[in-house]
């Protein structure tokens, strides 16, 4: 790995510019899921605002065969945006922190153990198990309040599981069907469009009409412009300047910054047992990031 002083700061600009987008991910979409949109209304900004954008790209890509890309739609586009959005409505900030960019090495390492039979080395393990002490305790959290939270936030934390699940098999997807980053960021917006936004449009429950007008701005440019094609391109710039173990190591920043920062911007408190799940994930993402051979989870969200 190269030292601090020889990195290129095209490489640092880039992968600070990346936090910050997976940062504000979580205080943005927390924030909408304590708005007026539903979560299918954000998914469908998310889709409709990218999808415009991907309609630019597509003559310079090549789309991949349609197994292929209904498979990435239906885990790295609906299927993870739809468990994601409707969890941010039950569930704090916090908690997305763990479970979602926290916990995906390990969903991502225990899948490939069950679908594709990669063992974990023992390094792998030990980090694992830190990530794990941390969902765990992320549980024990929601568990120690109230029956009137309890279970709502209980769906909350199940479903940015499931989340993070979804994105963990598109990882794996992406290793047996490998696309450039903007072909996959393309073919997975514009398929999830296709798909997702009839089926919204028709049978969904929408307060898109009843949503104050920057409420909606704000969504559509963050979800559909920051999150599907401008965090992408700086996390990839970020990878080629710095190399992948480097930047792995330096966005295990987010689920501690991302939580840190839901104190004084949504007036979320941090309990002890959610600071203990923090610092767990955190520790397991940088003993993760060392192995050379770990399976890397692709860019979230």
């Amino acid at each position: 790995m190269k030292s601090v002083t020889s990195l290129p700061r095209t490489g640092w600009i880039a992968v600070v510019a990346t936090i910050c987008i997976w940062t504000g991910f979580i205080l943005v979409t927390r924030a909408g899921g304590k708005g007026v949109l539903t979560g299918f209304d954000v998914t469908a900004l998310r889709f409709g605002v990218g999808a415009a954008i991907a309609l630019f790209f597509l003559p310079r890509v090549t789309l991949p065969p349609l197994k292929v890309l209904a498979l990435f739609s239906l885990f790295g586009g609906i299927g993870y945006a739809t468990a994601v959005y409707a969890a941010f409505r039950m569930a704090p900030a916090a908690h997305a922190s763990v479970l979602l960019p926290g916990a995906l090495p390990f969903e991502t390492a225990v899948i490939a153990w069950l679908w594709l039979k990669q063992t974990p080395s023992r390094a792998q393990r030990i980090a694992l198990g830190f990530v794990f002490a941390g969902i765990l305790l992320t549980a024990a959290d929601t568990l120690s309040h109230g029956p009137s939270l309890t279970g709502m936030q209980l769906v909350g934390d199940l479903l940015f599981l499931c989340g993070s699940s979804s994105w963990a098999i598109f990882t794996l997807l992406l290793r047996q069907h490998p696309l450039p980053p903007l072909t996959a960021t393309v073919s997975v917006t514009l398929a999830s469009a296709i798909v997702y936004l009839p089926l919204w449009w028709l049978f969904l429950p929408s307060t898109m009409d009843q949503a104050p007008g920057g409420e909606i701005l704000m969504q559509a440019l963050y979800q559909g412009v920051l999150v599907v094609f401008i965090a992408m391109l700086t996390y990839t710039l970020a990878v080629r300047h710095l190399g992948p173990q480097a930047v792995a190591l330096l966005m295990a920043v987010v689920p501690g910054l991302s939580a840190v920062a839901a104190v004084p911007v949504l007036g979320e408190p941090l309990s002890a047992l959610t600071l203990a799940g923090l610092a767990a994930v955190t520790v397991g993402a940088v003993l993760g990031a060392r192995p050379p051979k770990r399976v890397i989870p692709a860019d979230l969200p």
